[in-house]
């Protein structure tokens, strides 16, 4: 497995890693993706003329409105639909479970999940197949609505 060196600044800072390839593509991709696309955010809003400031306050008060924008018949039935998606994952199989949790959870590709587990990609696949079907099964047993 190669290793990869990574620089990681914050503020005066500078500190360097040296890294495996998974953990680089797990971790720190994702978020450095993510801190490219806030500064390309904020370089657009500032071409617009907003300030780095306005910026900040206008990220603040966006995740404000996220957070407090749901109303408390919102919150109660996503806590209801949780707990009928807790129980469906507790109906599989422990082996089930870590497949759907990968690749619906984690969207994991079926291929990269069969490497891991040295299986072949259609015997995975075949499995996953049917986790969806006792899933569709599970929730349409309790009242809900599932197209294939």
């Amino acid at each position: 497995m190669s290793e990869k060196i990574i620089r990681i600044k914050s503020g005066n800072e500078e500190t360097t890693m040296n890294v495996t390839e998974e953990e680089y593509l797990k971790y720190y991709r994702p978020w450095w993706q993510m801190k490219k696309k806030e500064q390309r955010n904020r370089e657009a809003m500032e071409q617009n003329g907003y300030t780095e400031e306005s910026y900040e306050e206008w990220k603040e008060n966006d995740m404000r409105t996220e957070l407090f924008a749901e109303s408390m018949e919102e919150l109660v039935e996503k806590r209801m639909l949780l707990g009928v998606l807790q129980d469906a994952m507790d109906s599989l199989l422990p082996e089930e479970r870590e497949l759907a949790m990968k690749v619906f959870g984690e969207e994991m590709q079926v291929s990269e999940f069969a490497k891991s587990k040295n299986e072949s990609r259609t015997t995975v696949s075949s499995r996953k197949q049917r986790v969806l079907e006792k899933l569709r099964l599970f929730f349409e047993d309790r009242g809900f609505d599932v197209h294939k």
